[in-house]
């Protein structure tokens, strides 16, 4: 049975709900009329009877871009190697009108509305990344703030077919002119950036974290901290790798490419457009990297992997990795 308490304050009048069942525990409800008590009491009193406990009211007061803020506001995305990425997707959802989307009426339409305008100006694989954190957040409401909803349209939603992979690395005299370009920047830390990451396959974010004392000089070592996969790794350093870094300008923080990621990729798509390298992006030196540690270098699988920190040789192979075979001739015989 419910139990309604009428409750005098200075301003006003409310009315205290309390409905009891065995085995669900207790309901507790506040509101401005009798009617409305009334009203909420009869309709949890048939939910017990069937078993459901569900409330949907708070869900009905709450828009989608509410729990956008609350989910960056209380650091959710702070346990994510990409942090910085969901707070950007965040505030760009905010900018959305599927922020203004009341969450009990959030269903696949909503979804669907969102992926048309997304794909105007965006590819398939960079919606799925936004449609995942729109995903984490609806489970994080669900499960960590007890926000009840009748069903997670995200649950029913497909992503959009992913891209095949990028193939492309740099070709012929490609790597030539690049460098040489890069000689040419105002940035002075560019091209050697670009050589580094070249000889080593050091993945962008890494190779801005690198810090003098990260490296042992003696033994010609580099251990890169906090990498993409959440492990820490240690490369060994070649000789064109260790002078690059050798050679470079000392900092009083120790950083030895102090740049931020826009600056570097600033520099870098300037140089890229005034050689017309066409078709390449930064992560491309990563697979040029690679393909050459197989292909020039004739690295074992093994030793391409301690350098790549790729822990599943099958996405090395397939996705990092692009062979010529012209130049395979030679070596099979």
């Amino acid at each position: 049975m419910a139990n309604i308490q009428r409750r005098k304050h200075k301003t006003c009048t409310t009315y205290r709900v309390t409905v009891q069942r065995k085995g669900f525990g207790k309901e507790y409800r506040s509101f401005p009329t009798l009617t409305d008590a009334k009203k909420w009491a009869r309709t949890m009193e048939s939910k017990y009877d069937k078993g459901d406990t569900s409330d949907y009211s708070l869900a009905s007061k709450i828009l989608m871009g509410d729990l956008f803020k609350r989910y960056i506001k209380e650091g959710k995305h702070l346990k994510k190697k990409q942090a910085q990425n969901e707070v950007y997707r965040c505030n760009a959802l905010l900018k959305d009108e599927i922020s203004s989307v009341n969450l009990l009426r959030f269903s696949t339409k909503h979804l669907v509305d969102y992926r048309n305008r997304r794909l105007e100006d965006v590819q398939g694989p960079t919606f799925n990344k936004d449609f995942n954190l729109i995903s984490v957040v609806m489970t994080t409401a669900i499960i960590d703030w007890e926000i009840y909803l009748p069903v997670n349209p995200c649950k029913l939603f497909k992503r959009e077919p992913e891209n095949k992979s990028r193939t492309r690395v740099l070709e012929g005299q490609e790597e030539h002119q690049l460098l040489s370009a890069c000689e040419e920047s105002s940035n002075i830390y560019l091209k050697p950036s670009v050589a580094f990451s070249v000889e080593t396959s050091v993945r962008q974010g890494e190779l801005l974290k690198i810090n003098y004392k990260h490296i042992d000089w003696d033994k010609r070592l580099l251990i890169l901290y906090d990498t993409k996969n959440g492990e820490d790794r240690t490369i060994p350093l070649s000789e064109k790798a260790f002078l690059i870094l050798n050679n470079l300008p000392r900092q009083f923080d120790g950083r030895l490419f102090p740049m931020t990621r826009d600056q570097l990729n600033n520099s870098f798509y300037r140089v890229r457009e005034k050689i017309k390298l066409e078709d390449f992006r930064w992560h491309d030196l990563r697979r040029t990297a690679i393909s050459q540690m197989f292909q020039i270098r004739k690295f074992d699988l093994p030793t391409v992997q301690l350098m790549s920190g790729h822990k599943n040789p099958s996405v090395l192979l397939k996705v990092y990795t692009k062979l010529d075979p012209e130049k395979l001739v030679a070596t099979i015989g």
